[in-house]
């Protein structure tokens, strides 16, 4: 059976490789028979006509789709298309959108099943039945709706021996287009050293308790061994040519003595590439030695997660993270020469202005080099979302679509504080000599200066307005359309 699998072009910045989807193919091609394409919208910028071409030519039995939840209404018109224009092929949807929000996600009539959580397993045994004439029922994993009613099981147990899983299908994707596209940064670090830049996972599952956050690959740490990982960089090196590793973990160093392990072999491969982390580590989890070793094995750019500088606002999100420790760290590791990012978040459930300023003081204070300050989005399934409702709070519609505008304004100051203080943090922060001074020692910034330089100006002199979702509508046909900005 021929399966095409495919995420819709959208306006995320970036063309991160879609891990998600070459995990998958992986897993299909070492366990099953079936003829396994991958499409990257994205990476493509693919419009309508695009898509419909690779499936006419591909004639693909069944089409799935993985899909963030900021780009569900690209999502949900690539559905409507493929099924509108080929009706007999079969449509399966899945991605972090599509496991938090599997309702909404189903209210679309073009959809014949989704599937949540991980999705190899889950994704195989429903391909198999459906090749095989069967339905779906009692399949874990796998959600549908007919006449009306959801059916469903639940999610299947996350695989708990990573080292079981093929490694990702990299030779399904050219990743040349991914190193040298002219159109969108392909790294989730911005500032990469090399363009020859590839990102792994080496964990899944994050234990902490964050009210804003999902929980798509559950809260328990599952990792692989670190030979496993070595095996994957080692095999990116030679056969890729990749020059630099980003390692985009929840959060990498829950467990530093693995960490330190994989850190030293690293060092003793002698692979001689550039690594990054840019997807938030824990910083009152990060010794002194930990830091050291990184850096000696060719780490050159660490991200923080701090989100808040308010230990009451750190307590009542559940995240917990000591302020003085992440402080000590984030300055120990600029100590050593390399550029260090922070997170940070504004606009929390019922948070003050007072509590704001700490957040941005913590960031002004303190040896990074860049910064990105979020606006709180209350996503449907997540604790901070339920919070807000029981708060009396409306969240039925706002907008999605990313974390720089207010999507719904839970925190206690009014929509023009919040975006004043979102725009003073990114003035105080850029525009201190200091901090400029340590941003191009530390940081590469040559790759998509001028784009960046652009978003820069937007961050530091635009105010990011309140907009209404982007959302889709059914018509009385159960066809979906996309509704327009007003």
């Amino acid at each position: 059976m021929k399966i095409l699998l495919m995420r819709p072009d959208s306006g995320v910045f970036t063309i991160l490789p879609p891990i998600g989807l070459m995990a998958l193919a992986a897993y299909m091609r070492e366990n099953s028979h079936h003829e396994v394409m991958i499409y990257d919208g994205r990476e493509k910028c693919a419009d309508d006509k695009m898509v419909l071409e690779q499936i006419a030519d591909f004639q693909p039995e069944i089409v799935g789709i993985s899909i963030l939840t900021m780009e569900r209404t690209e999502g949900h018109h690539t559905i409507s298309l493929i099924k509108r224009n080929f009706p007999n092929v079969t449509v399966v949807i899945g991605g972090p959108y599509v496991t938090s929000e599997v309702d909404d996600a189903l209210q679309n009539n073009n959809v014949d099943y989704a599937v949540i959580g991980e999705g190899e397993i889950a994704g195989l045994n429903l391909f198999n039945a459906i090749e095989a004439g069967r339905e779906a029922e009692g399949l874990k994993g796998v959600v549908y709706k007919r006449n009306g009613v959801l059916h469903t099981t639940g999610m299947d147990e996350p695989v708990q021996n990573l080292d079981t899983l093929p490694r990702l299908a990299w030779d399904m994707i050219d990743l040349d287009r991914y190193f040298y596209n002219p159109d969108r940064p392909t790294p989730m670090n911005l500032h990469v050293k090399t363009e020859r830049s590839a990102p792994i996972l080496t964990t899944r599952g994050c234990p902490y308790q964050c009210t804003y956050c999902h929980k798509l690959f559950g809260k328990h740490l599952r990792k692989r061994s670190v030979e496993h990982v070595i095996e994957e960089i080692r095999y990116l090196k030679q056969e890729k040519g990749v020059e630099e590793i980003e390692i985009i973990d929840d959060v990498f160093n829950l467990d530093n003595d693995w960490a330190r392990t994989f850190a030293k072999r690293v060092i003793e491969e002698k692979f001689n590439l550039y690594f990054s982390f840019p997807n938030g580590l824990r910083a009152d989890r990060m010794p002194n030695d930990l830091i050291d070793l990184l850096v000696e094995m060719g780490t050159y750019r660490i991200v923080y997660a701090i989100e808040s500088g308010s230990p009451q606002i750190q307590k009542e999100m559940r995240k917990n993270l000591n302020l003085e420790k992440a402080k000590t760290a984030v300055n120990y590791t600029a100590g050593k020469g390399i550029s260090v990012g922070g997170f940070f978040i504004l606009g929390f459930l019922r948070e003050t202005e007072g509590q704001m300023r700490m957040t941005i003081d913590f960031a002004c204070r303190n040896r990074f080099s860049t910064a990105s300050f979020f606006i709180l989005t209350p996503f449907p399934n997540t604790e901070i979302y339920d919070q807000a409702l029981s708060a009396g709070y409306h969240l039925d519609d706002f907008s999605l679509t990313h974390y720089y505008a207010i999507g719904h304004n839970i925190s206690a100051v009014e929509d023009k504080v919040l975006s004043r203080l979102h725009k003073s943090a990114y003035r105080r922060f850029y525009l201190h000599p200091g901090r400029l001074i340590r941003f191009f020692r530390t940081t590469p910034w040559r790759r998509f200066f001028f784009k960046k330089l652009w978003i820069a100006l937007l961050f530091l002199f635009h105010s990011f307005k309140p907009e209404k979702k982007a959302d889709i509508e059914t018509s009385s046909s159960g066809s979906w359309k996309r509704k327009k900005y007003s």
